[in-house]
Order: structure tokens, then C-alpha cells, then sequence
């Protein structure tokens, strides 16, 4: 038998690439769309968790009980903090930042962990993937430095593509206070955030499976969250660019 592989994702088009492959139809179970897909000969278990730490953090369980995954790589879209990537770019998480909590007390518990890196081989098959792709690659703030910590999130404007490998910050909360941005930047070195990874990271983490996070830039941090709702082709655009990474990567760890 091939390898398993779990991918969750916060939303249904962060999903829509995966489901279109073949195999049987979604089924819905403790609020989570999940199916088994084929790639070539590796399964794909697919959920669709929904948005927030505790469905991302359950999600994850979920695949992990029902399918004992060789890994679990979470794509989706993401706001950027990093100046130097915008709209179209792509974040490789090498490390998930969680937010408003004390992650000193959290770490008392297993996974003993007040941060959650993720798996080497995992970030260097992601790495090979965009580079064969032809992504430039992007400092991330914590290679740039003091450098790297300007107020700008990044840019909307079309440029070619870019990537970086850097921490991903996730936040029940949609962050919008210049303050609390430069905040993310200088205390976590944060290339982007979003609301569910570092979640199914401390699960990976205290299961033992090892974990990604591939996150496509939507949008920059610092617009409201209504204001995307006149994008959503830019959301479908970049959300199947996660998912176009997540799918190459898959297929590089399946050999």
C-alpha cells in the first residue's frame, strides 16, 4: 500500500482542487466534509475544517484517527506581514507562531512546545516544488532582519511570483491595527498569518505525524475583512495555487 497523506483546509476553495480528483463522493461527518482521493497511487484523505484554531485542531485529530497519515499538510490562503511577498506569492511555514495565548503555560503540556516547527523534509519538498515552478525566492523577516521589519504587509500589484520559507502567525482574531502588525513582525518574525495552522501543528506535533503549512498570500494584512468580499476571484485564485503546491509536494514525498 502507497502512502496516506492528510490535507486540511479552512474553507471549500481552498479544497475544490483536491475534490476534483478522482474518488468517491465527500461525506460529512462531526461537521467535517472529508474524501479519499487518488494521486497516482497515494491516498489523499481531504477535510475541509473550517475556519478557527478549535475546527482546525479537531480536524486534524479527525484525519489522524480515521486514516493514520504519513503526514498532514495544511493549504490555504493567508494574509501577508512580509514586505517583500504579496498577492500570488507563497508562504512555506517552517515554523507556526500562536497568538493570544501563554504559550510559556500551554507548554507544560504535551507537545511541550511554545512554538511549532515543522517537518525538514516536508519544507525542502516544498522548497524543491517552487523552485521547479520558477518562484523567486524571498527573504523571510526573520533572514532579513531589522531590515525586514517595515511597515508595509506587502503588495496587491501583479509582480512575478515569489516565495519564502518563514514563520506563519495564527490568530483567532483578523488583525487590522497597525500596531498589533509591526507586533506580529518584531515579536514573532511572522511572514503572514491566518487562523488555523499552528492548531493542527500542535496536534501533528503531539502525534507525531509529521506537518506543513502551505499558505497562498489573498491579501495583505491591514485590510478590513470586508473588504474582500469584492475579491473572491482573488481568493479562488490563490487559494488553488496553495493547492496546486500542496498537490506537487504530495507527489514528491509519495516516491
Amino acid at each position: 500500500m502507497g502512502k496516506t497523506i492528510a490535507i486540511e483546509c479552512a474553507l471549500s476553495k481552498e479544497a475544490a482542487l483536491f475534490f476534483e480528483l478522482p474518488g468517491e463522493a465527500p461525506a460529512t461527518e462531526y461537521g467535517i466534509v472529508w474524501a479519499m482521493r487518488d494521486l497516482d497511487g497515494t491516498r489523499l484523505a481531504v477535510a475541509v475544517a473550517g475556519m478557527g484554531t478549535i475546527n482546525a485542531a479537531a480536524t486534524a485529530q479527525f484525519l489522524i484517527d480515521r486514516f493514520a497519515p504519513d503526514a498532514l499538510i495544511f493549504s490555504g490562503i493567508a494574509g501577508s506581514l512580509n514586505p517583500r511577498i504579496g498577492m500570488g506569492d507563497v508562504v512555506v511555514g517552517k515554523r507556526l507562531e500562536c497568538l493570544e495565548s501563554d504559550m510559556a503555560i500551554i507548554a507544560e503540556c504535551a507537545p511541550y512546545l511554545e512554538s511549532f516547527p515543522t517537518d525538514g523534509g516536508l519544507v525542502q519538498a516544498a522548497e524543491a516544488e517552487l523552485d521547479s515552478r520558477r518562484f523567486e525566492r524571498a527573504p523571510s523577516l526573520s533572514e532579513a532582519g531589522a531590515d525586514g521589519h517595515a511597515s508595509a504587509s506587502g503588495t496587491l500589484e501583479a509582480h512575478a511570483p515569489r516565495y519564502t520559507i518563514g514563520a506563519i502567525a495564527t490568530s483567532d482574531l483578523f488583525s487590522t491595527a497597525p500596531e498589533d502588525l509591526e507586533e506580529l513582525r518584531r515579536r514573532y518574525g511572522a511572514d503572514c498569518e491566518e487562523m488555523e495552522g499552528a492548531a493542527a501543528a500542535q496536534i501533528c506535533a503531539r502525534c507525531g505525524v509529521p506537518f506543513l503549512a502551505i499558505r497562498s498570500i489573498s491579501n495583505v494584512c491591514g485590510e478590513a475583512y470586508g473588504a474582500l468580499d469584492g475579491r473572491q476571484a482573488d481568493l479562488i485564485a490563490t487559494a488553488r495555487l496553495a493547492a496546486e503546491i500542496t498537490l506537487g509536494v504530495a507527489k514528491r514525498i509519495a516516491t
